[in-house]
Order: structure tokens, then C-alpha cells, then sequence
């Protein structure tokens, strides 16, 4: 049996891990989405959105 790494972009990953399955590969570790992206992704979906106007702008008493 061979094991080996592969990296892939994010948007990719769950079509990998589909062909992988057809192979009856046994997949050790599934990838994680990091918690910085996610919060990142938030982040930048909440500038958006108040730029839009469907948010209200933050001031620094929501600090």
C-alpha cells in the first residue's frame, strides 16, 4: 500500500475526495476548513453587505 499527500485548492477538495472514493482509497485525514478562514469569509460577507446598505456601518461603540 502507497500513501502520499496531495494539495488542492479548497474549491477543488471535494472533487478529489470523490474520485479518491471511487478508487475505494481509504482517506486518513479529510480537509479542514480553518477556523481564520472561516472568519475571514465572514468578515469580508459583512463589509459587503454594509457597503450594500443592507447592514448598518459599525461605529466604535460597538467596540
Amino acid at each position: 500500500m502507497t500513501t502520499f499527500t496531495v494539495q488542492v485548492k479548497d474549491s477543488d477538495a471535494e472533487m478529489v475526495l470523490t474520485i479518491l472514493k471511487k478508487f475505494k482509497a481509504k482517506i486518513i485525514e479529510a480537509p479542514k476548513e480553518g477556523s481564520l478562514t472561516a472568519d475571514i469569509a465572514t468578515a469580508l460577507k459583512e463589509v459587503k453587505e454594509m457597503q450594500d446598505g443592507k447592514m448598518k456601518k459599525l461605529s466604535l461603540d460597538d467596540i
